[in-house]
């Protein structure tokens, strides 16, 4: 870690200082021994200094933001298009300062546009391709760590299902008992409830271990975990949860167990028994963006946000999100005297659909 911080904010700035600065030196050379500022002392700077900060506008907008936002996302054909009208762009409007203005002010030679333009193409495409050199290196590394921390994370997970793994099968073939009992004894709603909640434990042991699932399935889950919540609470408390699903979510995929945090904290705080818990769970798809929304009522202005900030279930979830959505999800969470209210917006990779 040190040695990481070491060369990021102190080997690896003089190393862009002394690339620019030999740049610069170049530049220089060439102008006062070829081009037509020769003659003229002190009259190459303005120019040089000009083209040189145009260069560094091409190289570290398509590096620090091009890359990132679109190559990285895999959205190819956009990045293309925007690279070629940002090198285009830069080029002309180089080429217009030199022959329009630094030339006819600073110099009594002239020289063909053409070449002019033929000079700013050549230095702008050695720019652009050690942009996209050094861009592409970075982001490279950068995903490799990623995946790496991925792989880390995913070791450590399955190292506590192995060690915890007797005790919920142990639960699990318990349940299987009892589901018979009770089918055996006619007691259906007792039968229902353990049916459901074998259901949630064969998804969480047995289907939830890839790295994608069927958002279908994800949202059986959902919709089982919430009917189990709805019948342990009374009528009265239950007609007050609002709970909708809108969209098409065959044939997508999602990293499990991603949304359900969120649920549970709905119903772990916003339901009070001396009130109408007034509990809201919207979930819909929207183009190539899955949207989730939570609304509940709370009782202690500090607890909910606390919980939801620094539980141990809150951080993991968002430390996943960064991991496997970095730069695709969105997530908002509002807190007043009354309600609590969580927005995430998540967006699909192509690979997800």
């Amino acid at each position: 870690m040190v040695k990481e911080f070491r060369l990021k904010y102190g080997v690896e700035p003089i190393i862009h200082f002394l690339i620019w600065g030999s740049f610069f030196t170049v530049l220089w050379f060439q102008a006062s021994t070829v081009g037509p500022f020769r003659k003229q002392d002190g009259s190459i700077y303005p120019p040089l200094i000009w083209s040189t900060t145009l260069s560094i506008l091409l190289f570290y907008f398509n590096e620090l933001y091009l890359i990132p936002r679109y190559f990285a996302q895999h959205q190819y054909k956009l990045y293309l298009v925007l690279v070629i009208v940002l090198y285009t762009g830069i080029v002309l409007i180089n080429t217009g300062f030199d022959h329009f203005y630094a030339i006819s002010l600073f110099s009594s030679e002239k020289e063909p546009l053409f070449s002019e333009l033929l000079l700013n193409c050549l230095s702008k495409s050695f720019i652009l391709s050690l942009s996209l050199g050094y861009g592409l290196s970075k982001n490279w590394v950068k995903s490799n760590k990623l995946q790496q921390q991925l792989i880390r994370d995913k070791l450590v997970t399955e190292l506590k299902y192995l060690k915890a793994q007797i005790n919920p099968h142990f639960l699990f073939n318990t349940l299987n008992t009892a589901y018979s009992s009770a089918i055996k004894n006619n007691d259906d709603p007792t039968a229902d409830i353990i049916e459901k909640i074998s259901g949630l434990m064969r998804y969480v042991l047995y289907e939830s271990n890839e790295d994608k699932v069927l958002l279908e399935k994800e949202i059986s889950y959902i919709d089982t975990y919430i009917n189990l919540q709805l019948q342990r609470l009374s009528s009265e408390i239950a007609d007050h949860v609002h709970y909708e699903v809108k969209g098409d979510f065959y044939n997508n995929k999602i990293a499990p167990m991603i949304l359900i945090p969120f649920i549970e904290n709905v119903f772990k705080h916003g339901v009070i028994l001396s009130k109408k818990p007034e509990i809201a769970i919207v979930l819909y798809l929207n183009s190539e963006t899955l949207v989730l929304e939570t609304k509940n009522i709370i009782n202690n202005k500090n607890t909910q946000l606390n919980n939801t900030n620094s539980g141990i279930g809150m951080k993991n979830v968002r430390e996943r999100l960064a991991l496997l959505y970095p730069n695709l999800h969105k997530l908002e969470i509002h807190q007043d005297n009354l309600f609590f209210q969580v927005r995430l917006e998540l967006q699909l990779k192509p690979s997800d659909i």
